[in-house]
């Protein structure tokens, strides 16, 4: 009955493997960028600061306005005007008036001490700024798709060693109640493999909880239903081959983080030479051209039309807005020297970082190349084991150990290679290698 549940329980897995979908790494990459959130999130704001970088918004195009209005008055008039022949009277009574006003107002700033240059400037940073955010937001999403990938990976991995042990206490079971039914055998072994049994189905359903839970985390990066069934199809890919001076290069070339606060400290440099520029003085230049018609019933004047052009230069200069002006110009100065101080620590942040992550790359690659060697040794151990206990020459707390030897084994080779990937990633995504720029678009 045992054996029959566990060649059940493979089976029914096998077939769920069939029936769900195959997910690749690079398909997983490419719903990543088209579904996850957060990076939609950020192209929205691009779209923003691209929006945003406009000659219009900084200033440097005419503002044209229209204006009209038709009014109509009822009112009692009762007048007494002085004629050649003397005073006449002239009276209505809810006397009814008619007046239409059109306008059409261009002002232009045309000087302003450079101001409408430099807020051009910085919007120019600001949209650079919004194309860097994006990147950098597919760089931390593309890594953490990679270690949700290779965490669901891991955890299958050591599903299957779970199960190979499992067949083996399977069949160490089943041996312990053969000799036991013969009389060769102890109560006490047969009874201890059927409790290790036990133990090891107990371990393959935690390690099945896990790799649902690995997969949900995964589910959730890629922007899709936190219950979409798939099965990875992948193998683990180490590059060794990685340099410390070749990625420390392009970390100050290609980290968008870095890069972002590069544009941080433009902008506040652009924002002081907007401050500085209200000392200067405002010259605009305006024109107009209004029409007025009116009509009234009674009254000396009963009917007019009036058009015309107005045009001319306007010049403003403020002398003393209570030192407002130097205010706001000295605290652009702090908040540029701010924004240096921000960079500065940004670079050394991140320099401490990638030494961290070289140093765990390199040494997780001799881990590897360690844990593997004893892979090997576990395996044959635990082959000598099962071998001298089907003869009778060990004891079952023997194969025990060696059991226990080789999970261990494996899951530290396991560890090594998860550690060494992790490591791998985050090394390209420091130095903004881990999507070549254009593909986050």
């Amino acid at each position: 009955m045992s054996r029959l549940v566990t060649i059940l329980t493979l089976t029914l897995l096998n077939l769920t493997t069939v029936a769900q979908g195959q997910l690749t790494l690079e398909e997983a990459i490419r719903q990543s960028l088209e579904n996850n959130f957060a990076i939609k999130i950020a192209r929205n704001d691009q779209r923003i600061t691209d929006n945003n970088h406009q000659p219009g918004n900084a200033g440097m195009l005419p503002v044209l306005d229209l204006e009209a209005g038709r009014n109509f008055t009822r009112q009692n008039i009762d007048l007494d005007i002085q004629g050649p022949d003397g005073i006449f009277s002239v009276g209505a009574d809810w006397a009814k008036s008619d007046r239409l006003d059109a306008a059409a107002q261009l002002n232009w700033t045309i000087f302003d001490g450079l101001g409408m240059f430099m807020t051009l400037e910085r919007l120019e940073s600001m949209k650079r700024w919004g194309e860097l955010n994006t990147q950098q937001q597919v760089q931390n999403t593309v890594a953490q798709v990679i270690n949700a990938f290779y965490q669901v990976m891991l955890e299958k991995e050591r599903l299957r060693v779970l199960e190979e042990n499992l067949e083996i206490s399977l069949q160490r079971q089943l041996f312990a109640e053969n000799r036991y039914q013969v009389g060769k055998g102890s109560k006490v072994d047969y009874l201890a493999a059927q409790v290790d049994y036990n133990s090891d189905r107990t371990g393959l359903i935690v390690q099945q909880q896990r790799i649902d839970h690995a997969k949900v985390d995964l589910n959730v990066v890629l922007g899709r239903n936190v219950d979409t069934p798939f099965e990875i199809v992948s193998q683990v890919d180490i590059d060794t081959t990685l340099q410390y001076t070749v990625l420390e290069q392009s970390v100050n070339e290609a980290n968008p983080e870095l890069l972002k606060a590069m544009q941080d400290q433009n902008i506040a440099y652009y924002q002081y030479r907007e401050e500085k520029a209200n000392r200067y003085p405002r010259i605009g230049l305006g024109v107009a051209y209004n029409y007025s018609e009116a009509e009234n019933e009674a009254g000396q004047l009963r009917a007019s039309v009036f058009d015309g052009v107005t045009y001319g230069l306007t010049a403003r200069w403020n002398i003393f807005d209570g030192n407002n002006t130097n205010r706001r110009i000295q605290n652009a100065r702090v908040e540029q020297e701010t924004t240096l101080l921000a960079l500065n620590e940004l670079k050394l942040l991140v320099k401490s970082d990638l030494r961290k992550a070289y140093i765990r790359y390199k040494n997780s690659i001799q881990v590897v190349a360690l844990e593997r060697e004893n892979l090997e040794v576990a395996k044959e151990n635990e082959a000598i084991a099962i071998e001298r206990f089907r003869l009778g020459a060990s004891d079952f707390l023997v194969l025990r150990e060696a059991q226990r030897n080789l999970v261990d084994a494996n899951g530290r080779f396991l560890d090594a290679m998860f550690s060494t990937k992790l490591a791998e990633t985050e090394l390209l995504r420091l130095s903004g290698k881990l999507v070549p720029i254009g593909t986050e678009q």
